[in-house]
């Protein structure tokens, strides 16, 4: 059962539909082209996060039946003050649900209190890995969020050299992640650059990624040129 909590004052699947945008489903459908457009109902994100706000505010139902209802699950998980048990217990749910990178990713940003107790967090996150497509990616994505710090970043590239995967989703995630890291840890990203112990797709990708960064100087880019693979 999806996060069922009842009202009788809300149908939370009405409200998404009130607030559809048509042309707005159309574009985002091929965001996400595994995903049932049948099950796209096209609501814009904030719009989306304004109705988890009301919904977790005014206990409404969610049934997870469509992409919209599954992203409120999601965002709403955030806004719940609880143990981090709970938390755990609601986060293996909606990964349960994820279907999609589009899901995987808004939502698992949201999950700021993660940040705050990051030594609670780290092995439920990596238990993750290797569970399927997007579980994978998930895991991935949650610590690139929250654990790209001194204390956690040799654990997390740790972990992501352990992934391997010919998984596109899973994959993509890898090299944002290393690229994001490259950022702020340079020296430990560049050294597994050189060492080409990476998948050839996820090392090019991950040089591609970082040389499209506006944060990353023009020499940095041109050296990592020679590291394609």
């Amino acid at each position: 059962m999806c996060y069922n909590l009842l009202g009788d004052y809300m149908n939370l699947r009405e409200e998404l539909f009130n607030n559809r945008d048509l042309k707005y489903r159309d574009f985002h459908k091929k965001l996400v082209p595994n995903v049932d457009e049948s099950k796209i109902i096209g609501v814009r994100v904030p719009i989306v996060r304004k109705i988890a706000k009301s919904a977790f505010q005014n206990n409404a139902e969610n049934l997870c039946e469509y992409y919209e209802e599954k992203e409120v699950f999601g965002l709403t998980i955030s806004m719940k003050k609880c143990s981090a048990e709970e938390h755990k217990k609601d986060i293996s749910e909606f990964v349960s649900l994820i279907d999609n990178w589009g899901i995987c990713d808004i939502c698992t940003a949201s999950f700021k209190f993660i940040a705050k107790d990051k030594a609670q967090y780290f092995d439920f996150l990596s238990s993750f890995v290797g569970a399927g497509e997007y579980p994978t990616r998930f895991a991935i994505v949650a610590l690139m969020d929250f654990y790209l710090d001194d204390e956690y970043i040799d654990r997390v590239l740790d972990l992501y050299k352990t992934i391997l995967s010919e998984k596109y989703y899973v994959n993509m995630a890898l090299a944002w992640a290393y690229s994001t890291a490259f950022v702020k840890y340079e020296e430990k990203v560049m050294g597994l650059i050189k060492s080409k112990t990476l998948s050839p797709w996820v090392q090019n990708k991950t040089i591609q990624k970082i040389r499209e960064s506006y944060r990353v100087d023009n020499k940095t880019k041109n050296k990592l040129k020679k590291y394609k693979i």
